[in-house]
């Protein structure tokens, strides 16, 4: 399904092979001598005849395997890269991708173009034809799904907040990459089972134990893992998603705290005010309030 965006006009180079998809369109037809320009960015969960063959390409690209892998042909060399892999192509890199494994393959992507694009790569060692592999995924990942709620903005403030997360998406690439032909330990693909399986059904999952049941893995040794990849434990990340989307309810729709709670699974509306207040700094009360007045106060949110 694809998501509506700023622009209505869907770039031939999307693949059709995909079971889900969700995009943030900006500029197709983006005039290359402008200094920095997002064409579009989009997550992608792959089908089994999910295959790209492209000789020629005119944008600058970088793409993440959130989970799942492929196979990559880029520049004539073939690799097999695992989630949490990244890698970077562009008009000068004819690539090949090919979902494999009995997994599905999710990937992110965003195309970009401009006179200042490939300084900016230079800047941070990202040239074209680049494989990496990120050491810390929770904060790339969540770049990109910044960017595609730029979706949901006028053009204007998307073109101005989409340039400025592609640039941090350089540096938090750059810091946290490390050589894709590294040997990768089986526990960080236990790490990623688990980090995926919470991040798609957040709003099911009530406590850790279920994670590990769901994921076949001791309830401590996933604390363990998380621990080690992730920089968080998965209670502050299931506590983190679920508070995330509770805030874009009260932004979006006109429900009680009774109600936002038990859609993010809290039955007592107590506890989930003061899971949201320890979270955000403010009540859900309070935070509606300022959303209606167009503001929000200075506070400091404390680690849940």
């Amino acid at each position: 399904m694809l998501k509506s965006s700023v622009s209505p006009k869907v770039p031939e180079f999307i693949s059709n092979k995909v079971i889900y998809g969700k995009y943030y369109i900006l500029d197709p037809d983006a005039p290359t001598e402008q200094d920095l320009s997002i064409i579009c960015a989009g997550k992608e969960t792959c089908s089994e005849a999910y295959h790209i063959d492209r000789r020629k390409f005119e944008f600058f690209a970088i793409e993440f395997v959130a989970s799942g892998s492929c196979e990559l042909t880029l520049n004539g060399k073939k690799s097999e890269l695992p989630a949490g892999s990244f890698f970077i192509y562009g008009p000068n890199s004819p690539h090949k991708i090919r979902r494999i494994g009995d997994a599905p393959l999710v990937k992110y992507f965003v195309d970009f173009a401009g006179q200042e694009a490939l300084s900016h790569m230079k800047e941070f060692d990202l040239g074209e034809g680049s494989q990496f592999y990120a050491g810390n995924r929770r904060w790339i990942q969540d770049i990109f799904e910044q960017l595609l709620e730029c979706s949901e903005l006028d053009r204007a403030e998307a073109r101005r907040l989409g340039e400025q997360l592609l640039k941090l998406l350089f540096v938090r690439l750059s810091t946290d990459r490390q050589p894709v032909g590294s040997v990768q330990p089986p526990s960080n693909e236990t790490f990623n089972r688990c980090f995926q399986y919470i991040t798609g059904n957040f709003l099911k999952i009530n406590t850790i134990n279920e994670v590990s049941a769901a994921c076949s893995v001791n309830g401590v040794y996933v604390s363990r893992l998380f621990k080690r990849y992730s920089k968080e434990t998965p209670y502050q990340m299931l506590t983190r998603l679920k508070v995330a989307y509770a805030a874009n309810l009260i932004l979006r729709e006109n429900l009680s705290v009774k109600q936002v709670g038990a859609q993010v699974g809290f039955d007592d509306p107590y506890h989930f005010s003061r899971v949201f207040k320890r979270v955000n700094g403010l009540s859900p009360k309070r935070y509606a309030t300022f959303i209606k007045r167009g503001s929000l106060p200075s506070h400091k949110a404390v680690s849940v």
